[in-house]
């Protein structure tokens, strides 16, 4: 029987992931190709997988499938390719066609006699009709798709994380596939990679009824509803602008609210708002605009509280580079500031017109917030007052209680609105707390690379905590004497050949995997894929 894999072996191109060297050359036969791409389609339509998927987790469908059908190693690269778009193809073929992106490889080009102009993005085709690419290019235009002739991973990656695409169709040679496949994983938007027939970067072929066969497929699936998180990130930018703040919350005679509202339009990323309105939407098909813009002025209400208090706390004279209130008002102005701005957070869910069985639910999500946070802060400050090196447990609670719990309010308030099941709900919870304790542990980390964060100075550490607790007892009673002492030199010291930075490196990933795995089942998968993309977004560097 002839080796199905063409090409010179001495040529693959080779990747080593998960311990294993993998073949990144495709079978030269079609029909041998045709018939691995079948069964594969055929074993997830039995074997339901809804994305995202890891390479860890393609790597073993690919050895189950190469077990049962007797496939060679050297086919576990394309295998495992196949597997990636029988998952991923469930959720692109329901995206409009003029929401997805087409990219073409530049080495598709006859290189003999394309004069075609190269700019910043790609190749400019200029329908010289020498090689394959206008007639592509046009198909897809046609049915709506944007398309791109472009070179390696760069733009490709560009485009995945910047949001502004709901789905990708890429052609490319394998390791440009697989180096796409990582943005796809990590960012969690939709993608199908179509392999080029020949490598060596120039003058290439592709698969052209291949590559037709995924452009042109398309199916409805009311399942399947993504969320594009630029258009509801400018759509919470919106609800803040100062006439809208001003019907809300009517400040025309009073001077503190004047402050109150001075204070919402100042700055700041609204994060948790965004959250709030992300999932709203992911729940309910015909969101209330009035329910929404109060649900978003809520949580951005009781966010903007908590700055002014820490800002009190912390004697912080700036905040969005303008003077903070206590700096600019006085600490008794500002303190009754941020108790108005709590109070209107309460006012503006109670006076929604939601059902009153929803509007008790919110209070009491909001008010277990309050109470945690307060909770969390109190024991940071106390700590901090003390001058105590907190234990990880005693850390990761203050992390559980000032973090997680305002990204947990946030997000349960949204699907709360959207009528979410207690399941999901529950879900999102236990999503919240890995999440929030993830953030404030890469918080330290990168504080901590950049500034040797507040280890010197007044706030509880994570890298203190992990210090001690991988010391014996006599180190460990020495760096506390020096952390009294003030002898922060000795402890820098400590925490480096230690390689404490690694320590909690590898705490941020458990509980990124944590919150992952809560998920998995979410039923949502508008929400699944959006939720995913923020983690890729906010923890580039560690996912």
């Amino acid at each position: 029987m002839p080796n199905p894999l063409g090409g010179n072996t001495s040529n693959q191109i080779m990747m080593t992931i998960l311990e294993q060297t993998i073949s990144l050359q495709i079978p030269e036969a079609i029909d041998f190709r045709n018939h691995i791409r079948q069964k594969i389609d055929d074993y997830f339509t039995n074997h339901p997988v809804w994305p995202p998927v890891t390479m860890d987790e393609l790597s073993k469908f690919s050895s189950v499938l190469m077990h049962e059908n007797k496939w060679e190693q050297a086919n576990l690269g394309f295998i495992m390719l196949c597997c990636g778009n029988a998952v991923w193809r469930r959720v692109v073929e329901t995206v409009p066609f003029h929401r997805r992106i087409l990219l073409l490889p530049q080495c598709l080009k006859n290189s003999h006699s394309c004069k075609a102009d190269l700019d910043n993005i790609g190749l400019l085709c200029n329908d010289c009709g020498s090689c394959s690419i206008p007639e592509i290019v046009h198909e897809a235009e046609n049915l709506g798709y944007v398309a791109l002739v472009t070179e390696g991973t760069t733009i490709t990656t560009r485009l995945i994380e910047s949001g502004k695409v709901d789905a990708v169709i890429g052609v490319g040679c394998m390791d440009v596939l697989q180096k796409m496949f990582r943005s796809v994983s990590k960012f969690a938007v939709p993608g199908i990679g179509i392999p080029l027939l020949t490598c060596g970067c120039k003058d290439t072929r592709a698969d052209l009824s291949l590559i037709r066969q995924e452009l042109y497929r398309f199916q409805e699936d009311p399942s399947v509803r993504l969320l594009n998180l630029n258009h509801i990130r400018n759509q919470t930018a919106s609800l803040f602008g100062e006439e809208q703040l001003h019907r809300l919350l009517a400040p025309e005679r009073d001077e503190t609210l004047k402050i109150v509202i001075d204070s919402l339009l100042a700055g700041g990323q609204r994060i948790r708002p965004f959250i709030a309105t992300l999932t709203y939407e992911a729940f309910c098909r015909e969101p209330d605009p009035a329910i929404l813009s109060r649900l978003a002025l809520s949580v951005e209400c009781f966010h903007k509280a908590s700055l002014i208090h820490d800002d009190i706390e912390d004697d912080d004279p700036k905040r969005y580079g303008k003077q903070t209130i206590h700096a600019q008002y006085g600490i008794p102005v500002a303190i009754n500031a941020g108790d108005l701005l709590i109070g209107e957070g309460y006012r503006l869910i109670a006076e929604s017109r939601l059902p009153p069985a929803i509007i008790g639910e919110c209070i009491r999500v909001i008010a277990s917030g309050h109470r945690a946070m307060t909770l969390g802060q109190g024991a940071e400050l106390l700590a901090t007052a003390g001058r105590k090196i907190l234990s990880m447990p005693e850390i990761l609670h203050i992390f559980e209680n000032k973090t997680a719990s305002a990204f947990r309010v946030a997000l349960l308030l949204g699907g709360i609105i959207g009528d979410a099941s207690p399941e999901t709900l529950d879900r999102l919870g236990r999503f919240s707390h890995f999440t929030g304790i993830a953030y404030q542990i890469m918080d330290d980390l990168e504080d901590y690379k950049g500034q040797q964060g507040d280890i010197r100075f007044r706030k509880p550490s994570v890298m203190l905590a992990m210090l001690l607790e991988n010391l014996p007892n006599q180190e460990r009673a020495i760096v506390e004497q020096a952390f009294l002492a003030g002898d922060f030199s000795l402890i820098y010291h400590y925490l480096d050949t230690n390689k404490t930075n690694d320590h909690c490196a590898g705490l941020l990933k458990d509980h990124l995997d944590r919150a992952k795995e809560n998920l998995e089942n979410l039923e949502n998968m508008g929400l699944k894929l959006a939720l995913h993309e923020i983690l890729g977004k906010i923890f580039d560097k560690y996912i």
